[in-house]
C-alpha cells in the first residue's frame, strides 16, 4: 500500500511536491481507512484524488509515476552512455537533478526507495525498510553514488560498483543478477505492480477487452450493478458482442464497440484494470475517471474501493478528476482531496485541502468553496 509519493523537477513540477495517502488532520473518526500495523503511519486512505484546471499538472503526476515505473521496468537495459531522457522542468534556467520518493509497505514491511538522476544517469539511489512486526527503527538496504556504495545490510558491493550509472541498483539486481533477496524483490514487485491508466486508457484497453475471454460473467454482473442492463457478453473470433432482454424477452445480441454507449465501453475497459488491482491489493491510478462517465458510475467506482466488502485486500485508488461532486464528505472526505495549480503562471503545485486551516470541517460538501476559487486549481476565464 501505498504512504505517500515525492518528486521535483518533473515536467511542470519544479520544486518538490508530497502526495500522501495518510490522514494529514486529527479530527475525529476517520472513515475510509486502511490499518497499517507501522507505527509511524498506522492508517492510510482507500482513495484520493487530485483536481485542478486543465495544464494545472494533473496529468503530469500521474506521468511522474509513470516515467519512475518505467525506468524500474527497463534500465537494466541501459548502455553506459545512453542518456535517461527524463523530461524535466523547462521554464527556468536552472540545473537541478530530478527526484522521486516512494514510501509504502509490502509484506509488513515499510519502504522508502529514493533516486535522484538527471539525463546523464543515476545521482543517488537509496533503499530504507522497517520490519513491522518487530517494531523497530528504519533500517538502511543501501545507499549508491556515483562515487561511492554502502550497504549495512550487506549487498554485494562489487556487484553495486560494476551496475553502470544508467541503471538502477533494484532493476539490475532483480533482472541482470537474478537476485533474489526479499527486500530487492518486495521493493521492484511493488513499484511493477502499479497499474497506471491514462488518458487514452479507452482505446489501450479495447484491444486487452477484445483478446480477453477471462470473467466475461463477472464483468456482466459488474455492468449490471451500475445499472446497465447486459444479460452476458460474448468473445469470439468476430469480435466483443453483448445481449440484452428485448420487451418480449428474447436475447437481443449488440455489436459491443458499434452499438453501446462510450460510458458502457469505458466502464468495462476500466473492469479488467479494477478487478486485477482489487484482487492483487495493490495500487491503481487513473488519469480523469470521469472521462465518459455518468456522475452515479463515477460514485459507483470510488465505493468499489472506499468499501471493506468490494476491497478486503486493501487496494488504493487514486485518481485525476474534474468530478467536484465527489467533494461530498462522503465519498471524498478533507483529506483525501487534493489541487494542482500553477498560481504563479508557470510551475505546477500540489497541495492538499488540508492545507487550508480555516476550513474546520473533515466531512461535510467542498464543491462550493471550490467552485468558488477559495481553493485555487480552477481556470482563470479572461472574457475579453
Amino acid at each position: 500500500m501505498l504512504i505517500s509519493f515525492k518528486f521535483s523537477n518533473y515536467k511542470s513540477f519544479k520544486d518538490e511536491v508530497e502526495f500522501s495517502m495518510e490522514p494529514l488532520t486529527n479530527n475525529g473518526e476517520v472513515d475510509n481507512i486502511i490499518e497499517t500495523g507501522y507505527k509511524k503511519s498506522p492508517v492510510v486512505y482507500r482513495t484520493s484524488a487530485i483536481f485542478g484546471a486543465n495544464a494545472s499538472g494533473k496529468s503530469s503526476f500521474i506521468h511522474a509515476v509513470s516515467y519512475f515505473q518505467g525506468l524500474m521496468e527497463v534500465s537494466y537495459l541501459k548502455r553506459f552512455n545512453e542518456q535517461m531522457e527524463v523530461p524535466a522542468y523547462k521554464l527556468s534556467e536552472q540545473n537541478k537533478n530530478s527526484t522521486f520518493e516512494f514510501e509504502f509497505i509490502k509484506n509488513q514491511t515499510a519502504y522508502r526507495y529514493f533516486v535522484e538522476l538527471n539525463d546523464n544517469g543515476i545521482v543517488k539511489e537509496e533503499a530504507y525498510y522497517t520490519e513491522l512486526e518487530e517494531d523497530k527503527r528504519e533500517k538502511c538496504l543501501f545507499k549508491r553514488t556515483s562515487e561511492d556504495f554502502n550497504s549495512p545490510y550487506g549487498l554485494d558491493k562489487e556487484i553495486a560498483k560494476q551496475t553502470i550509472k544508467t541503471r538502477l541498483l533494484v532493476s539490475e539486481l532483480v533482472n541482470n543478477r537474478n537476485n533474489q533477496d526479499q527486500h530487492i524483490l518486495d521493493i521492484y514487485n511493488w513499484i511493477m505492480d502499479i497499474d497506471i491508466l491514462s488518458i487514452d486508457y479507452k482505446d489501450v484497453l479495447k484491444d486487452k477487452i477484445l483478446s480477453s475471454k477471462s470473467n466475461l460473467q463477472k464483468k456482466a454482473e459488474f455492468l449490471r450493478k451500475a445499472d446497465i442492463p447486459i444479460t452476458k457478453l460474448i468473445v469470439n473470433r468476430d469480435g466483443l458482442y453483448s445481449t440484452h432482454k428485448s420487451e418480449d424477452g428474447q436475447e437481443i445480441t449488440f455489436d459491443f464497440m458499434l452499438e453501446e454507449s462510450d460510458g458502457t465501453q469505458m466502464l468495462l475497459c476500466l473492469s479488467e484494470d479494477i478487478f486485477w488491482v482489487l484482487d492483487k491489493g495493490s495500487v491503481l491510478f487513473i488519469d480523469e475517471l470521469d472521462n465518459s462517465l455518468h456522475p452515479h458510475l463515477v460514485k459507483y467506482l470510488v465505493d468499489l474501493f472506499n468499501s471493506p466488502q468490494t476491497n478486503p485486500k486493501g487496494a488504493q485508488l487514486i485518481f485525476t478528476s474534474h468530478a467536484h461532486y465527489l467533494m461530498d464528505g462522503e465519498h471524498l472526505t478533507r483529506d483525501q482531496i487534493w489541487f494542482t495549480s500553477k498560481e504563479n503562471g508557470y510551475s505546477s503545485e500540489l497541495y492538499s485541502l488540508s492545507d487550508f486551516k480555516q476550513i474546520k470541517r473533515r466531512k461535510g460538501t467542498f464543491y462550493n468553496e471550490y467552485m468558488y476559487g477559495i481553493f485555487g486549481a480552477v481556470p482563470h476565464i479572461n472574457g475579453d
